[in-house]
């Protein structure tokens, strides 16, 4: 673990209040509000593998930290940040949506503010996102999962990911990797996110990342989630991080030496329609050596990037019921909102009985409330 004293922190608080055309998510349907902030950490212990040249490792976080309403000073943070967003928009553009909205996008938020709850209450849940995208494409889900009571931290993984933009305006392009790097990729994600966790028990950290702490955070007992890529790398780093109680793959593939050692704490696999043990050969070797509490999920309607932000993008864009067929293969055919519920519902409810003690509730079986979604093996 790095000594306080060699952490080189640059914070950047994601506090833009917007003019009255931006265009704002729907607020999280939690019991709190959240507050959000981005900040960098340098990582003075380890080189970047990737970088042109003998760099310390720099990640990106988002983190958003539970408000208890009655405390919460709204405002509009914005969703991406400029030179982020100028690189993202053909994404959109390519849908026939005009250039340059991705900066309009705004969350409702709180000014962050001393809690008088203890750091503590909440428990720590890392993200990690899909190769090739930058984790702002998952804040709306993120922040979510943080209204349900969890300090929700987002990673940008340098260099694997399409664009990470620094608080200096600097930014990292990703780069092409073959498949045989794959496993690398994994690895390193997995030492990032528990270089995170090493830096959030430090005190003099955590009373910069959250407003009125006095100590380091507990993250003796933290969670772990992700997205494609992200979500392989989740497993592997609760194969060596111990702290990292419970996981849960959306739609990945599992690469890494999880795959051959298993795991014995909790995981949770959520794949698109369709995916699952008999139809990806990874999730095949991986079930019989998830020996602890497992569960298979498919969602109906639902393709790779339904378990991002892009479909919510669209309808909060005003574009949700008329997409062409060819962002319906990207994004899905469920409703953008209605996606967002069901991911966030079933990913709160493993965090919730992982780490909260909770009845297993909607994990346990079908559930009327949430058609779309099918139980696989457990």
């Amino acid at each position: 673990m790095p000594s306080t004293s060699i952490i080189l922190l640059a914070f950047s608080l994601s506090i833009t209040l917007q003019p009255i055309t931006a265009i704002s998510f729907p607020p999280p349907t939690g019991p709190y509000n959240t507050s959000l902030l981005t900040t960098s950490l340098i990582d003075h212990h380890r080189l970047d593998p990737f970088a042109p040249t003998n760099t310390s490792r720099t990640l990106m976080l988002s983190i958003f930290n539970p408000i208890t309403p009655s405390t919460c000073s709204p405002i509009h943070s914005t969703y991406m940040n400029p030179a982020t967003a100028s690189f993202e928009d053909p994404r959109l553009t390519a849908f026939g949506l005009p250039d340059n909205l991705f900066e309009t996008l705004t969350l409702r938020t709180c000014k962050p503010n001393p809690q008088t709850r203890r750091a503590t209450e909440f428990p720590v849940v890392l993200f990690s996102p899909a190769a090739g995208t930058t984790r702002l494409f998952y804040s709306a889900m993120a922040q979510q999962v943080a209204s349900a009571g969890y300090r929700v931290i987002m990673l940008d993984h340098p260099y694997d990911v399409d664009i990470v933009t620094f608080p200096d305006n600097s930014t990292i392009l990703g780069l092409d990797f073959i498949d045989d790097q794959t496993p690398l990729l994994v690895e390193i994600r997995a030492k990032d996110m528990s270089f995170v966790l090493d830096q959030l028990s430090q005190a003099s950290v955590a009373k910069k990342l959250f407003p009125g702490t006095t100590c380091g955070i507990n993250v003796s007992k933290a969670g772990v989630f992700g997205h494609s890529l992200g979500g392989a790398a989740a497993a592997e780093a609760m194969l060596f991080d111990k702290r990292f109680a419970g996981g849960v793959n959306l739609d990945g593939s599992m690469f890494g030496d999880v795959v051959k050692k298993g795991l014995k704490r909790p995981f949770m696999l959520f794949a698109h329609a369709g995916k699952n043990i008999t139809t990806d050969p990874t999730w095949e070797a991986i079930w019989p050596k998830l020996t602890g509490w497992k569960r298979e999920l498919m969602l109906a309607e639902s393709v790779h990037y339904t378990f991002s932000d892009l479909l919510d993008v669209l309808k909060v864009l005003g574009f949700g019921g008329m997409l062409p067929s060819e962002a319906v293969e990207i994004v899905g055919s469920i409703d953008g909102g209605r996606g967002l519920e069901v991911v966030t519902a079933y990913v709160t409810a493993f965090f919730d009985f992982v780490l909260k003690g909770k009845d297993a509730g909607i994990l346990k079986r079908p559930s009327t409330a949430f058609p779309e979604v099918t139980f696989g093996l457990s």
